[in-house]
């Protein structure tokens, strides 16, 4: 967890014991799962581990396993976790995997806004918000992106303006996932028109229940509504829940994003390419032996590329934990996954063959490869579009000159942009 201190004397459980933290959670859950949990974890079998998944036992589980801080095996105990080393922390993951246990609505608030109040919060944040992510208690969503701020980020123009001790907040955010759900949310406002667009933003922590906070859903193609329209009118935010300095929002979203792209495609996430939870070595048993050497070579082809994949984050893991300063290389994970994960699930289709668009009710196996097959097809738009994200590695990993922005250094008030824009950034909202 960035900028966090771990006591390595803890290490093993939060009372400071030295067991192996892979034997002793798998202990636990022998403990504390329901039998036929136990049985469908020792057979292999996916399919009846999916069935648990929304279940009340799902969530008793996961709430037991996360009040001990196996969710967070790499936190300090002080915030929740277990002060594992990251190499017992990704073995302890592989268990939690493997067991199927977790909660993607807890995702962004462990993976992507704990590690950021982590290093950028005051002590105080740090001890109000990091204990109840790590027990799952309180689920956290991100208020970035707005109707004409999306791969420019830097052009949000909610605004947030001082009220008393406080701040009065107004303005739109989209694509919030489960906004619905999430108790807090981190959101990014401008804070000052009359500086370049970067420098005039600053980051708070919103109470998602507060007066003011309107939540519609966006309906999806897979049918789902995943996504969230979220208004903020008049929103009243204590400065105790400024997350960073006034100006300084653009440093704690730039580490927001790192969080997400590593959480997302780095040694600790789901298995390389899967959104339903399947290793690659599922699919390579469901059909081997029963296919033609063109589809062969294309299962082959993805299989090489999930333990690229996975070889790579482990290198790039590696080379961060020797030299903290090292240039983060997230932004390669997330394209080369991104991409990989849409030419897995199209894969998972075809070679259902006639069960890829059509399949009895209740197939556990073809339904949820339509729904994958549709869902993809964001994953190179979510967590920073691939054409954003090649830019980065160009710039700051390969140290090509950064593409021309004629909007930066001028203030944000003077910048080109629609009429809805402008009346925004006057404070009509």
């Amino acid at each position: 967890m960035s900028g966090a201190v771990i006591d390595r004397s803890a290490e093993g459980t939060p009372g400071g014991t030295a067991a192996d933290p892979v034997a002793e959670l798998e202990a636990r859950l022998h403990e504390l799962a329901p039998p036929e949990w136990v049985a469908a974890v020792d057979a292999g079998d996916h399919e009846r581990l999916e069935a648990f998944a929304g279940t009340d036992a799902a969530d008793a589980l996961v709430q037991a396993v996360a009040a001990e801080g196996w969710m967070t095996p790499h936190w300090p105990p002080a915030h929740g976790g277990r002060g594992l080393d990251e190499d017992a922390a990704a073995r302890v993951a592989g268990v939690v995997r493997r067991w199927a246990i977790g909660s993607v609505n807890a995702a962004i608030g462990v993976a992507w806004v704990g590690p950021t109040i982590a290093e950028v919060g005051t002590a105080a944040q740090q001890a109000r918000y990091l204990p109840p992510i790590a027990r799952y208690e309180e689920l956290w969503c991100q208020l970035f992106s707005e109707p004409e701020a999306g791969s420019d980020l830097a052009g949000v123009r909610a605004r947030a303006t001082r009220d008393g001790d406080g701040w009065r907040i107004d303005g739109v955010k989209m694509w919030t996932s489960r906004a619905h759900l999430a108790r807090r949310g981190l959101l990014v406002a401008r804070t000052d028109i009359d500086v370049a667009k970067h420098a005039g933003l600053t980051c708070f922590c919103v109470d998602m229940t507060a007066p003011g906070v309107t939540v519609s859903p966006i309906r999806q193609m897979t049918g789902d509504a995943e996504f969230y329209e979220t208004r903020l009118d008049g929103v009243v935010v204590p400065d105790d829940d400024r997350l960073g300095p006034v100006g300084d929002g653009w440093r704690v979203v730039r580490t927001v994003l790192a969080n997400e792209r590593r959480g997302g495609s780095g040694v600790g996430a789901s298995p390389p390419g899967s959104v339903v939870g399947r290793s690659m070595d599922e699919l390579v048993e469901r059909h081997r032996g029963r296919l033609d050497p063109v589809r062969r070579d294309r299962l082959v082809a993805e299989l090489i590329d999930a333990r690229l994949i996975e070889w790579t984050n482990a290198r790039y893991r590696d080379e961060q934990a020797a030299d903290p300063g090292a240039p983060n290389r997230a932004a390669v994970t997330k394209v080369l996954q991104a991409h990989h994960t849409q030419r897995l699930q199209e894969l998972f289709v075809d070679l259902d063959g006639g069960a890829g668009v059509a399949w009895p009710a209740g197939d556990r196996w073809a339904e949820p490869n339509r729904w994958a097959f549709l869902r993809v097809r964001a994953k190179t738009i979510a967590g920073g579009t691939s054409e954003i994200l090649r830019n980065q590695v160009a710039e700051r990993v390969l140290g090509l000159p950064r593409e021309t922005d004629a909007s930066k250094g001028v203030p944000f008030r003077q910048v080109a942009r629609s009429g809805a824009v402008a009346r925004a950034t006057s404070g009509e909202h």
